[in-house]
């Protein structure tokens, strides 16, 4: 099924908006583009003559979970007993219970965060496109984000790391 995460994407979006109505949440609306959330509607989509060329991109992939440094599952695995990094975390934050992920990403600062001497390290070495990473798996969002305030503006290092990408990009 080579539309899968499609389908999927659309199913959950379905999910997440019902669970909002039935429990009063108050979600802004979703701004409408050029594409519906059907098949047809991307039909007529044609790849950008520059991106058909285009043979290395960089996917900066950045965020709260980095601040410990132990790989992209930290914020499930410091809960479970026995794992290492469960281990890791008691001896570096605390028990989990009083010390969670929220805490951790208060720790992360990125004080060293410099989007533009970034983008022109990756242009220099041959980049045509850039990525950034704007919401992870723990649903922190790493930019001013009006759905929630679980946000890289509001925690850790109050600052919205999408926007400066954005910006040095431009």
């Amino acid at each position: 099924m080579k539309h899968a995460w499609f389908i999927g994407l659309i199913f959950a979006f379905t999910i997440i908006s019902g669970f909002a109505q039935s429990n009063s949440l108050q979600l802004p609306p979703i701004a409408r583009g050029p594409f519906k959330p059907e098949w047809n509607s991307l039909t007529n989509y044609q790849c950008p003559e520059w991106f058909r060329d285009a043979k290395f991109g960089i996917w900066a992939h950045w965020g709260a979970e980095c601040q410990p440094a132990h790989g992209n599952w930290y914020a499930r695995f410091m809960y479970l007993q026995g794992h290492p990094d469960y281990e890791s975390h008691l001896a570096q934050y605390g028990h989990p219970s009083t010390n969670g992920f929220k805490e951790v990403a208060n720790s992360w600062k990125g004080e060293r965060f410099d989007p533009d001497a970034l983008l022109q390290f990756y242009k220099e070495n041959g980049a045509k496109y850039f990525m950034a990473l704007a919401n992870f798996h723990d649903n922190f969002d790493n930019w001013n984000s009006k759905y929630q305030p679980w946000n890289s503006v509001n925690v850790g290092p109050h600052k919205d790391i999408i926007g400066l990408w954005s910006a040095a990009a431009k």
